[in-house]
């Protein structure tokens, strides 16, 4: 019983403390809670317009990764987005410029109060920028005079590094941004910066070349051509730096969706295994080669990834769904009742299980 009761203490502690981990391309590390998520790379790119009249976009600049509550539909307020921007500096003349820059648009205020003690530990004011010497970070908040179910405030942070700059956009309903300000400032000053092992210029040649690739594969894979997007997938690879593996990793799973078009099964599960290995949270690879896996009738190993992918899903998105239908089916192979599993696909809207349930389980 003792032994029991010490489980349990450890298992709450160890979800109290759970943390979800960004890292910048450009050597950034920032952590969140986990009711915070990170959307994928696609509803980024499609939803950027939302924010495209408030920001600077330049060939120099790229946004890398959009974090929001868990929960919430896609870029629904509260969200933070992450944009790399390639140089940095130690000059305070030239953080003036930076400085300068913002509070010489219409929307910034003028006036930027210094902080001295590296830790913001007021309220911060809709309207006032602030100038944190100690850590090199610049803040800016402002009422962004639009309203989306609510009027939106943005708080801008802009952290100056040792190989690069990144700058957090942060996005909140006005009624709410007294509360929201706290989780935004403590995801900002979880920073820690540990550089880059590319230099920069390599490093953007490389990276500009391995997106490159990647595009052209894309497009080759939405016209059905398999064998030139595998191709071109696999030259993003082979081409993307070490500092890319997020992106790297999102080659290898759509260079593995290409072979199991071509019916080349374990080529793609062994591409969903290189992809799982960049980014061990992978849910979608998970289900990918768990899918596999079923139809290659290893309904053991299909079953452990269909559970991966819940377990890093969490009933965020149709990935669970479709992982508890096919888990459900694989157990039925095994001689296992599958039941449960097709039930609650069926009730979170899987319709796909639906005479297989009736099949194995009225």
């Amino acid at each position: 019983m003792r032994y029991f009761l010490l489980l349990l203490i450890l298992w709450s502690t160890t979800n109290l403390h759970a943390q979800t981990i960004y890292e910048s391309p450009v050597g950034f590390i920032f952590t969140f809670d986990k009711t915070w998520k990170r959307l994928p790379k696609e509803v980024l790119q499609q939803k950027l317009k939302d924010v495209k009249e408030f920001l600077e976009y330049r060939k120099d600049i790229q946004y890398d990764a959009c974090y929001q509550k868990v929960g919430n539909a896609d870029m629904d307020y509260p969200y933070m987005l992450f944009k790399n921007i390639y140089a940095t500096t130690t000059d305070e003349e030239q953080i003036k410029k930076i400085k300068d820059y913002f509070t010489n648009k219409p929307q910034f205020d003028k006036v930027m109060q210094t902080m001295t003690n590296g830790k913001f530990d007021v309220e911060l004011k809709i309207g006032k920028n602030y100038y944190d010497e100690k850590n090199k970070i610049l803040i800016f908040t402002y009422d962004m005079g639009i309203s989306i179910k609510g009027n939106l405030v943005g708080l801008n942070a802009f952290c100056i590094g040792k190989s690069a700059c990144i700058q957090v956009c942060s996005y909140s309903y006005k009624d709410e941004f007294k509360y929201d300000q706290k989780e935004f400032l403590d995801v900002i000053y979880s920073i820690k910066d540990k550089g880059m092992k590319t230099s920069m210029r390599t490093y953007l040649d490389k990276h500009d070349l391995a997106v490159s690739y990647y595009n052209q594969g894309k497009q080759q894979s939405e016209l059905g051509k398999r064998e030139e997007a595998i191709r071109l997938y696999t030259k993003a690879i082979e081409n993307y730096p070490q500092e890319d593996n997020y992106m790297k990793s999102e080659a290898y799973f759509n260079r593995a969706l290409n072979k199991r078009y071509l019916n080349n099964l374990r080529g793609a599960i062994a591409d969903y295994t290189e992809a799982i290995k960049l980014r061990p949270n992978y849910y979608k690879a998970y289900n990918n080669r768990g899918y596999a896996r079923l139809l290659l009738e290893e309904y053991q190993l299909a079953i452990s990834d269909f559970t991966q992918t819940i377990k890093y899903d969490n009933y965020n998105t149709e990935f669970t769904n479709m992982a508890l239908g096919n888990r459900g089916i694989a157990k039925f192979a095994l001689g296992q009742n599958g039941c449960d599993d097709l039930k609650k696909a069926i009730d979170n809207g899987n319709t796909n299980v639906v005479n297989a349930y009736n099949q194995y389980c009225r």
